[in-house]
C-alpha cells in the first residue's frame, strides 16, 4: 500500500508569497512617523487645556466658584486625551486623579479647593519637569495626588 500525501492550496501562504505589499518593518516604520505627525498638535492642546484650567480655575479666579464641575473634568479628560507623548512624566495620571477629584467634588456637591490648587500645581510642574524628575519623587507626588482625590490604581 502506497500512502499518498495531500496538501491543500493555503490561500495566506500564497499571499505571504505573492509580490508587493509592504513589509513588517516599513508599516511600524509608517505608524511611526504617523503618529510622530500628531505630536506637536497634542502638546499645544495638552498646553492650552492646562492653561484654561489655570484660567477658569486657578487659586486666582475668583470666579471659579460659580463654574460648573464638568468643565474642569473635560479638561482632565482632555489633558488623558493628549498626554500619550508626555507618559514618563506622569501628567496623565495627575490629570486621571483630578477627575477623580472632580466627580468626588460632584457628587459631595460642594468644591475641595484646596485638592483642586494642588492638582493644578502639581499639573504644571509635572509638564514643566515630570520626565527629569527621579521616578521615586514623581511616584511620590502621584501618590500625594491619589491621597487627596481618593482614587485607588489598584482598583482602576
Amino acid at each position: 500500500m502506497k500512502v499518498r500525501k495531500f496538501r491543500p492550496p493555503n490561500r495566506l501562504t500564497a499571499l505571504i508569497k505573492e509580490r508587493g505589499g509592504i513589509m513588517a518593518k516599513d508599516a511600524i516604520a509608517a505608524a511611526e512617523a504617523g503618529v510622530e505627525s500628531l505630536r506637536e498638535s497634542s502638546m499645544a492642546a495638552l498646553d492650552e487645556a492646562i492653561a484654561e484650567i489655570e484660567r477658569r480655575f486657578g487659586k486666582d479666579t475668583p470666579e471659579r466658584v460659580s463654574e460648573a464641575y464638568e468643565g474642569l473634568y473635560v479638561l482632565g479628560s482632555r489633558i488623558i486625551d493628549v498626554s500619550a507623548f508626555v507618559s514618563d512624566a506622569g501628567i496623565d495620571k495627575a490629570a486621571v486623579s483630578l477627575c477623580t477629584l472632580v466627580d468626588s467634588c460632584e457628587g459631595a456637591g460642594y468644591w475641595r479647593w484646596d485638592a483642586v490648587d494642588v492638582h493644578i500645581d502639581a499639573l504644571r510642574l509635572l509638564r514643566a519637569h515630570g520626565a527629569l524628575l527621579p521616578v521615586d519623587q514623581r511616584d511620590a507626588m502621584l501618590q500625594g495626588l491619589y491621597q487627596v482625590s481618593n482614587y485607588r490604581p489598584d482598583e482602576a
